[in-house]
């Protein structure tokens, strides 16, 4: 049962009817957070100010560093001005918790992300050197992610909160695309064949991502697991640091 009727001395919620609230002795506490977490999908999409929590549809991200020190592809990447699309349409496929140690284990399915931005690049892809910056375009599809949260109690204003101490990400996907639009490579070109080289070389470069798309994933996924896992323990720590468990997760 939906609860909206919470009014609270020091810890206001404006809304709460986005609240679908579990009991912590349920023998089927997992469907009940499972489902809690889907009913949310359209709130957490607009966005919840209350909680200060922006929009998923479109997730705007300032700035995203990813550094890879191993295997073939051994590079640094800042990704700036970011616009994803597709985030806010997940579907949270199974829950194992422990609430005792606030522990949410949850396996993640996403149809389609879409994301745009700038890019900065240097390193080395297979052993060849790479110094890169500009507009970066991608589309990934069919995508499964496990998301491991570690909370931590939180106590303010005489209320209890759930802090979001860690979480730890690892994804999979069936297919990706990328376009990049390089800034770097072309500047000193100098001739009537400028646009022509520009074209070529920007061809090259898209070509090549896009053939060697799965390998690269696979190099660069766990930079890229624990960037994201950033990114989002900081979404969900304002989120549930602003609302007190009790509205969420009942006692009786």
């Amino acid at each position: 049962m939906f609860n909206d009727r919470f009014v609270l001395p020091l810890i206001f919620v404006p809304t709460a009817s986005y609240i679908h609230p579990c009991r912590r002795n349920d023998p089927e506490i997992n469907k009940c957070i499972r489902n809690s977490l889907n009913f949310v999908k359209p709130y957490v999409a607009r966005g919840l100010p209350e909680l200060k929590t922006p929009p998923l549809e479109p997730l705007r991200i300032e700035e995203l560093a990813m550094e890879n020190n191993a295997g073939a592809v051994r590079i640094k990447a800042l990704f700036t001005d970011i616009v994803a699309l597709g985030a806010g349409n997940y579907t949270i496929k199974e829950v194992r918790s422990d609430l005792k140690k606030l522990r949410i284990d949850m396996s993640i399915g996403i149809p389609r992300v879409e994301t745009r931005g700038k890019y900065e690049v240097i390193g080395n892809v297979l052993l060849l050197p790479v110094r890169s910056n500009g507009e970066f375009w991608t589309e990934f599809s069919d995508i499964t992610a496990i998301a491991k949260i570690y909370g931590k109690a939180v106590e303010r204003d005489g209320e209890s909160f759930m802090g979001i101490e860690k979480i730890t990400v690892d994804f999979t996907m069936k297919n990706a695309r990328f376009k990049v639009k390089d800034h770097v490579n072309t500047q000193n070109v100098l001739g009537t064949n400028r646009s022509s080289y520009h074209s070529v070389l920007g061809e090259a470069i898209n070509q090549f991502l896009n053939q060697n798309a799965n390998e690269l994933i696979q190099e660069m996924r766990p930079a890229a697991s624990q960037s994201i896992g950033k990114l989002f323990r900081k979404f969900l720590n304002e989120a549930f640091t602003n609302l007190p468990t009790r509205l969420w997760l009942l006692d009786d």
